[in-house]
């Protein structure tokens, strides 16, 4: 798999499919009055589509991040007991298929570098590969770790370790950020979501007033304005809530 790439499957491009109509629909009637515009507001699903695949891969890079930290962490525990870097990688296999906590992504990448160790090709190779493919930082300076300590000589074990304690404490840094933002993150989607209950609201309460905006062609680029204005907060907020470590 190359995490890089974003291949949507069938379930998720009719959920995705779904959502943008009935967005479309949604802001058609609330902003414009008319179920026709919102053929003109369909081609914005296209920002949301990307939007969505942007943080699905995001979602899943983290992901493997996460099961990563515990190979190397199964790892560095084998190659402690003595076993050879190689033997360590079998090991851990096991040690992840047994735990029963579902791996989506860190056992068919094990698979593959046991594979690739069966037919006799180098692990930091096949580490340099998946880092390649996963473009994950940690991972990638791990396999430039291991091809380093393997050229030029050095404690594996020591360097294993090493890497085990400093992505303990950075993903420790990470949920305690994402702890604190999560609340921010809720406050964005209820701030996101205001504009379409008021004019909800207004629509039901006052549809006299509201049919005055519609049938005007100031109300119609005010309405518009307002909706362009509530897509600029939302990508704002995406960036502003997007913290790295």
């Amino acid at each position: 798999m190359d995490y890089r790439k974003f291949k949507p499957d069938k379930r998720w491009m009719i959920t995705e499919t779904a959502k943008i109509v009935c967005m479309s629909i949604l802001v058609g009637y609330l902003f414009f009055g008319k179920l026709l515009f919102s053929l003109f507001v369909l081609p914005l699903g296209y920002y949301l589509w990307k939007r969505d695949g942007r943080i699905f891969l995001t979602e899943r890079k983290k992901r493997l991040a996460v099961e990563f930290k515990d190979m190397i962490t199964s790892l560095s525990g084998n190659l402690n007991a003595g076993c050879s870097l190689e033997t360590a990688f079998y090991k851990a296999y096991r040690d992840l298929m047994k735990s029963g906590i579902g791996y989506r992504y860190i056992t068919d990448e094990l698979k593959i570098i046991i594979n690739g160790i069966e037919c006799n090709k180098r692990v930091e190779e096949l580490l340099s590969d998946f880092a390649l493919r996963s473009d994950v930082g940690d991972i990638k300076d791990f396999a430039k770790l291991i091809s380093t300590t393997k050229i030029y000589g050095g404690n594996m074990v020591g360097v294993i370790r090493q890497t085990v304690s400093n992505l303990s404490e950075k993903y420790m840094v990470e949920e305690e950020i994402e702890t604190v933002i999560s609340a921010k993150k809720l406050e964005g989607k209820i701030m996101l979501m205001m504009p379409f209950l008021i004019v909800l609201y207004m629509k039901l309460t006052n549809k006299g007033y509201m049919n005055v905006i519609y049938e005007s062609t100031l109300g119609n680029i005010v309405m518009a304005a307002g909706f362009l204005i509530v897509m600029a907060a939302g990508a704002a907020i995406d960036k502003i809530v997007k913290i790295e470590v």
